[in-house]
């Protein structure tokens, strides 16, 4: 096993050699996986389900947006199991071997601007950027530092690590990641090359991020509930505020189609390049040594 980084816990990641049940018993494939003790690997669980239901959504709607609900088994109080995304590596560890931004780190691994590879890149970018902004607009996630975020072989973003969702923030609730999901400048490098969010991949990326809200709208009842089922479960997320109530309101039922686009516009003009987000990864870079 191989111990990993943790800011107080020390979970292991272990691969096992596997094979598909179905499949040819001769194809085995590596499956890296993390124990973990010490972390309520229930709320991460709350939160996946609710990705993978926003993922179920859009592919019924026929959205193209990407989101990646990897497993996470608990096996006892403060224990689990968490399925390591395969052939992915986290911002920080891109950044130990480049010290460019994601524009400059995506022409290395890609290719140059405006090659098939590299555009076919920032596509695969902006609709995971897109699915994961949506899901951040409902769950809330916080402690989204580069750590936590990662990028697979074809240019996916992956959040991963969802101990702090809904009412919840490290920090005592400092509201240092005010922005309702994570874009940092360097993410709008390559979501607006305009910088004045003026570029057609901007546009794009607003667009398809207001059809996955007007979406997952049309669901609100079933996200609500999937929450709802956990609320006695004494899970940190519940523990303060009015956590069902505040994700009810950012649905804004009251809204009308129009008006809740025009809201997921103002939420992504909002999160474009805000300064708690770039405050955020220097704390975390000075505290912990996490890349920025």
């Amino acid at each position: 096993g191989i111990p990993l980084q943790s800011a107080a816990k020390v979970p292991i990641m272990i691969t096992f050699n596997v094979v598909d049940r179905d499949g040819d018993p001769n194809d085995i494939k590596p499956q890296a996986c993390i124990f973990k003790v010490g972390d309520d690997c229930r709320q991460d669980v709350l939160a996946l389900q609710v990705i993978s239901l926003l993922r179920d959504i859009f592919q019924a709607v026929g959205l193209n947006l990407y989101l990646f609900p990897y497993g996470v088994l608990p096996t006892g109080p403060e224990r689990g199991i968490i399925e390591v995304v395969p052939n992915t590596r986290s911002r920080s560890q891109m950044g130990e071997t480049n010290d460019g931004g994601l524009y400059e780190i995506f022409q290395q691994d890609y290719g140059v601007v405006g090659s098939p590879s590299f555009e076919a890149a920032r596509e695969n970018f902006l609709i995971s950027s897109a699915g994961y902004a949506v899901a951040s607009l409902l769950l809330q996630p916080k402690d989204r530092h580069n750590g936590n975020l990662l990028f697979d072989s074809v240019g996916r973003l992956v959040h991963i690590d969802f101990g702090f969702i809904l009412e919840t923030s490290p920090g005592g609730n400092m509201r240092f990641e005010s922005a309702h999901f994570k874009l940092s400048h360097e993410m709008t490098q390559l979501l607006d090359p305009s910088g004045a969010m003026k570029s057609e991949t901007w546009f794009r990326f607003v667009g398809l991020c207001v059809k996955g809200y007007l979406a997952a709208r049309r669901y609100m009842d079933g996200i609500i509930n999937t929450v709802l089922m956990m609320l006695d479960s004494g899970l940190p997320c519940f523990s303060r505020g009015d956590p069902i109530g505040n994700l009810r309101k950012r649905f804004h039922p009251e809204m009308n189609e129009r008006e809740a686009a025009n809201f997921m516009i103002h939420v992504c003009t909002d999160a474009y390049n805000k300064w708690t987000t770039a405050g955020y990864d220097l704390i975390q870079y000075l505290q912990q040594g996490i890349e920025k």
